[in-house]
């Protein structure tokens, strides 16, 4: 499994960014973001792990997860929607599979998409 530094580092590359560019985006410096690269220092705070994935306009979830952070918005939530982490807690019990989370997924999103065309 490529490490957050690794995953970091191909995505800039990919964005065509530089050290120095993508640094000042994101408002550190390019020797600390260097260093993250390398391995050299742990994973960011979670304010810049965000920032990290807006300039490279992806799911900040996928940083997040490689930095075994979590976002600070998703913590939150929980605290504040028990019955969420009561369906989380229910979830990992089932064992359910990938398949088995895609259609919760699914459903989900089907009812966003209801609320959504019902709305004004």
């Amino acid at each position: 499994m490529k490490t957050f530094g690794d995953t970091l580092r191909e995505l800039r590359v990919a964005q065509e960014l530089g050290l120095r560019e993508m640094a000042g985006k994101i408002r550190i410096s390019p020797a600390y973001l260097s260093r993250i690269e390398r391995g050299k220092e742990p994973p960011p705070s979670p304010e810049v792990i965000k920032a990290m994935a807006a300039v490279l306009a992806v799911d900040p979830d996928i940083l997040f997860r490689l930095s075994s952070a979590t976002d600070p918005e998703i913590t939150d939530f929980l605290r504040a929607q028990p019955e969420v982490m009561r369906l989380l807690r229910l979830i990992l019990e089932a064992e359910l599979s990938d398949q088995d989370i895609q259609r919760v997924t699914a459903f989900v999103r089907e009812i966003c998409d209801q609320h959504e065309s019902s709305s004004p």
